[in-house]
Order: C-alpha cells, then sequence, then structure tokens
C-alpha cells in the first residue's frame, strides 16, 4: 500500500465491481455499523446453523461466514 492509505489501482478496480471503495466512504460505514449492529443487538440465540445463516444472508460482508456454513452443512 502507499503512504496514502490507497490500495493499488487494480484492487480498487476489483472493489468498485462489488461496489466497494476504498477508503470507505461514509455510506459503506454506515452500513458495516448497522449490520455490526444488528448482530451485536439481537437477542435471538441462534440453536442451528441454519438459522445463523438465515439471520446473515444478505449482509455485506459475511459472504465467507455463509459460504463456511453452506459447506459445513454439506459436509455433515
Amino acid at each position: 500500500m502507499s503512504k496514502n492509505n490507497q490500495l493499488p489501482e487494480k484492487i480498487q478496480e476489483l472493489l468498485k465491481k462489488k461496489g466497494w471503495t476504498w477508503p470507505p466512504d461514509e455510506k459503506l460505514k454506515a452500513q458495516w455499523d448497522a449490520a455490526t449492529e444488528r448482530i451485536h443487538n439481537s437477542k435471538q440465540r441462534f440453536e442451528s446453523a441454519e438459522e445463523m445463516l438465515a439471520v446473515l444472508e444478505g449482509e455485506r460482508g459475511f459472504e465467507r461466514v455463509c459460504e463456511a456454513i453452506r459447506l459445513r452443512r454439506k459436509t455433515s
């Protein structure tokens, strides 16, 4: 990374294709904060991975977690 906190141009292009910017703009930061807040304030206790997947599915930034849950379901 360069000293001005910018990612290399190629990586920035790939992030833009996914709808992300770097450094994160205020809108993206607000989305992260809102998702984190919903998860932290959830009083629901997950009984299964499927319940967790239902809550996290579609939450930006949790794609890897959802994929890991799906993979674990297939191998169980």
